[in-house]
């Protein structure tokens, strides 16, 4: 195996160990979500820490791939991906498209999940705000814009 091929077989397993922390983090999301519904802030911290673990691991893996794709010449970043595997061709070229790919859909979905744990957050907030401020009025039940 030449140095090339060494290189993007350990880009395959990062993005392979991406899906399994990507589907994890999914998980964690979801928990979260109903966590912070029940206001249970021991567990709100405990998810929150696997949380970290886990994105900290992404973050590490992506770290490496820029490297792999500045060793390539290629520019550290999505469009450097996409041409990194363009040029790939074989059983690894077709693993990498696919665990690529799903990286990119786990991604979103965990991005989605993330956006909707914020919302819950903002309107927590804003009814703690007005019952802090004694503003017990109708507005509490009022429409919010999440």
């Amino acid at each position: 195996m030449n140095q090339r091929d060494k290189l993007l077989t350990v880009v395959d397993e990062d993005l392979q160990q991406d899906c399994g922390d990507y589907l994890a983090l999914r998980e964690l999301m979801q928990e979260l979500y109903g966590r912070l519904l029940e206001r249970d802030v021991p567990e709100i911290d405990r998810i929150n820490l696997q949380i970290i673990v886990r994105v900290e691991a992404i973050a590490a893996r992506a770290q490496r791939r820029s490297k792999v794709l500045t060793a390539f010449r290629l520019e550290p970043s999505g469009v450097g991906m996409r041409r990194l595997l363009a040029s790939c061709s074989g059983p690894l070229g077709e693993s990498l498209q696919r665990h690529w790919q799903r990286v990119g859909d786990l991604a979103v979905q965990c991005q989605q999940f993330n956006e909707h744990n914020g919302k819950l957050l903002a309107m927590h907030h804003d009814i703690l705000q007005q019952l802090l401020a004694g503003g017990q009025d109708a507005r509490l039940y009022a429409p919010q814009a999440y």
